[in-house]
């Protein structure tokens, strides 16, 4: 019997899930490329050792990216204030502010011999003894620094974050990540250094203040407060709401080594309306120029996990673009009908649900059954447009049949449905590469942990877990300086250790 060509299926019209009891039976998910029931978890890794304030002190100013940095930043001026102190020391300072909590304590530990000397030896091994001579007897003061920061850093902001990211790129592959392996794997499970993590953080500003004025009803007392112009209130994962900055990051770490997070990317982001914020880019948006950004410079990259955040129309393009791209399912979205496959009399109606093709069948009761279709292999095809196939068995009585299903947007998915004025089928919304309830999922989604942990630790460098700074752009230099801070770490310590598979 000669199979025919499968024949699309009409669309049905989609409803939302009905509250009370469920639409439709799901049933059991098989055991196929995504895993097995049997599948151990991995283990965990080595525990990070502590490190002291001196030790990483020492570790970022000996960081030689460090001072290839500073050369892009502005330098001393024939006019005006004189900056007193070379741009590498500033840009010590702007690193050491997430290591000693404020830039008050920066500059009273920096008046210590103990810790400018440090600076001094790491000037003199980079820059040379001339730089480390000039240098004076003690550190900038705060005065000093303020100066700086408000006069030349703000306004440098979008250089100093572009030739960051491009060093850290080139550390992380110095280091051996986002590189093609020796191993021959299915591009399911991509090895741990092949895959970015990402995530989008609000960082609280000094004052949580929203009015530059306030009235005291009891005692009509009018009180005076700094307002942090560029925050706002975001809405969080799970309804809650936060005020501040809104920051996006990037990053990517060793398998089985401690101290290896390097991130590679930061971005401010926009959390207003883009009438009020037209500066800046969505979170969505923001994230898929980063990778793009990054996959040019490291074509061995494999995959990238984000939240939920992230949409179809985000993991599109970076489909397209080769990587394997993993979020969380969005809950509550409807069955799509997606082709009746027909081989003689055979005939099997496939639908998308919960990220994963299914056969369609009706119970004697009425329900739609969805029965989750085994796939036996993630398939990629290079070329012009990169394109992703699952490689599936549609059990059947007469005799199985092997079908292939692109989970890359096709051209046919991109036509306007003219009643609808929408795609005809949001492909890459509703099925996934990877279906995030299973194995495979579970360890993609475990790797996006690292961003958690990324901002977490961002927040804690300060005071009250609030940046010492005030605007988005001058957060945005906090951000950069604890990237710098725990780049410089990750380097010192990777470079002492043999790579670890």
């Amino acid at each position: 019997m000669t199979p025919r060509k499968p024949v699309p299926a009409k669309r049905a019209p989609t409803t939302g899930l009905r509250k009370g009891s469920p639409a439709y039976v799901y049933g059991a998910i098989p055991d196929d490329a995504f895993g097995t029931k049997t599948d151990r978890q991995p283990p965990k890794g080595p525990e990070a050792p502590a490190l002291t304030q001196d030790e990483r002190f020492e570790y970022l100013v000996h960081n030689p990216d460090l001072y290839a940095a500073a050369t892009a930043l502005p330098g001393p001026s024939r006019v005006g204030r004189p900056a007193h102190y070379p741009p590498a020391v500033y840009l010590i300072f702007l690193c050491s502010i997430s290591l000693f909590g404020s830039a008050r304590s920066t500059a009273s530990h920096l008046q210590r011999p103990l810790w400018w000397e440090a600076v001094r030896r790491g000037v003199r091994a980079h820059q040379g003894d001339q730089a480390a001579e000039a240098l004076k007897d003690t550190g900038p003061s705060r005065s000093n620094w303020n100066h700086y920061f408000h006069k030349h850093l703000k306004p440098a902001h979008a250089t100093v974050r572009d030739i960051s990211r491009d060093l850290w790129i080139q550390q992380a592959l110095d280091h051996g990540m986002m590189k093609e392996s020796s191993k021959r794997t299915s591009r399911i499970y991509p090895e741990r250094h092949q895959v970015l993590h990402g995530d989008a953080t609000v960082a609280a500003p000094p004052s949580s203040h929203t009015e530059h004025e306030t009235v005291d009803t009891t005692t009509g007392e009018v009180r005076t407060h700094r307002v942090d112009k560029d925050a706002g209130i975001t809405t969080e994962g799970g309804g809650r709401q936060v005020y501040g900055n809104k920051f996006l990051s990037v990053g990517v770490r060793l398998a089985n080594r401690a101290h290896s997070r390097v991130i590679l990317a930061l971005e401010s982001i926009r959390h207003r309306s883009q009438e009020e914020d037209p500066e800046r880019e969505a979170e969505g948006a923001a994230f898929v120029g980063m990778v793009k950004h990054i996959l040019t410079r490291a074509p061995g990259l494999r995959a990238a996990t984000y939240d939920a955040a992230l949409r179809g129309v985000h993991r599109a393009p970076l489909i397209t673009a080769g990587l394997l791209v993993f979020t969380p399912q969005h809950s509550g979205l409807p069955p799509q009908s997606l082709q009746r496959y027909q081989h003689g009399s055979c005939k099997h109606d496939l639908y998308v649900v919960e990220a994963r093709v299914c056969e369609r069948r009706i119970t004697v009761d009425g329900q739609s059954h969805y029965t989750p279709l085994p796939v036996d292999e993630l398939e990629y095809r290079q070329g012009k447009r990169n394109r992703f196939y699952h490689r599936l068995t549609i059990p059947c009585r007469f005799n199985d049949h092997t079908l292939r299903v692109r989970v890359d947007e096709t051209d046919d998915d991109r036509q306007i449905d003219p009643t609808t004025g929408k795609k005809r089928f949001n492909r890459t919304e509703h099925l996934r590469q990877v279906p995030p309830d299973t194995p495979a999922g579970r360890r993609l989604k475990g790797f996006r942990q690292d961003s958690e942990s990324t901002h977490s630790r961002f927040d804690q460098s300060y005071p009250h877990k609030r940046v010492p700074a005030y605007g988005a752009k001058g957060a945005l230099l906090m951000y950069l300086g604890y990237a710098w801070l725990n780049n410089s770490v990750t380097r010192a310590m990777n470079l002492r250790a043999p790579l670890v598979a």
